[in-house]
């Protein structure tokens, strides 16, 4: 896989210049992104299925689209599930496939943990 011929589309990401400012905002998208944690684990469900559970550390909770998070890992997992109480259920054991699903979408490996 190449990048983009423009470089990084954040501006956090490419090398700073200096006519370059960053605000607050940019700041913090960053270091959500470089402290993003989480937990994978294996449940069972109330309806006696095994299911995956993605849950993102409670300081990050509020800033990851979870969402959406859920939808692009349901469409390249090809499973079905839903967002719950701040969780991602996945149904089946996906435990294996969510850490390179997280790390191609920019979340580092070490970032995941698997229980």
């Amino acid at each position: 896989m190449s990048k983009p011929k423009n470089g990084p589309a954040h501006k956090v990401d490419r090398p700073a210049k200096e006519t370059d400012e960053l605000d607050f905002a940019d700041i913090l998208k960053h270091l959500d992104r470089e402290s993003a944690h989480f937990v994978v684990r294996l449940e069972t469900h109330h309806s006696g299925r095994l299911v995956t559970v993605i849950q993102p550390h409670d300081l990050i909770k509020d800033s990851v689209d979870l969402p959406l998070l859920a939808h692009k890992l349901k469409e390249r997992l090809g499973t079905s599930g839903d967002v719950e109480n701040g969780r991602i259920i996945l149904h089946g054991d996906h435990c294996d496939h969510v850490r390179n699903e997280l790390a191609r979408l920019g979340v580092t490996a070490e970032s995941v943990e698997i229980i």
